[in-house]
């Protein structure tokens, strides 16, 4: 029950930031502008999750360490969270810059 209800919460806030990315894209009266802010966004998103996902690995390639698989699910689940969370606050921070 705890790994789905934290992967529909995880949608949940998927669907909130690209409902906030789509508004922010229609919004911009420049397209160059809106593109800049989304491109950014993204590469601090995909940034902190690949931070999130070698910090994973090398949590499981340690010999000291020992994960089930349940908690390595709900570590890449964090770490997909921690992403989306970089993803909204960057497009929002940085169409707060732009502006």
């Amino acid at each position: 029950m705890g790994i789905g209800l934290a992967v529909i919460s995880l949608t949940y806030i998927l669907l909130l930031v690209m409902s906030y990315q789509f508004f922010i894209f229609i919004n911009e009266k420049d397209d160059k502008r809106s593109c800049i802010i989304i491109t950014k966004s993204y590469q601090n998103a995909y940034s902190i999750l690949l931070f999130g996902i070698l910090v994973i690995y090398a949590l499981v390639v340690l010999p000291h360490i020992h994960l089930d698989s349940q908690t390595i699910s709900y570590l890449v689940l964090a770490s997909k969270f921690m992403s989306m969370v970089t993803l909204a606050g960057s497009i929002y921070l940085l169409s707060k810059k732009f502006k």
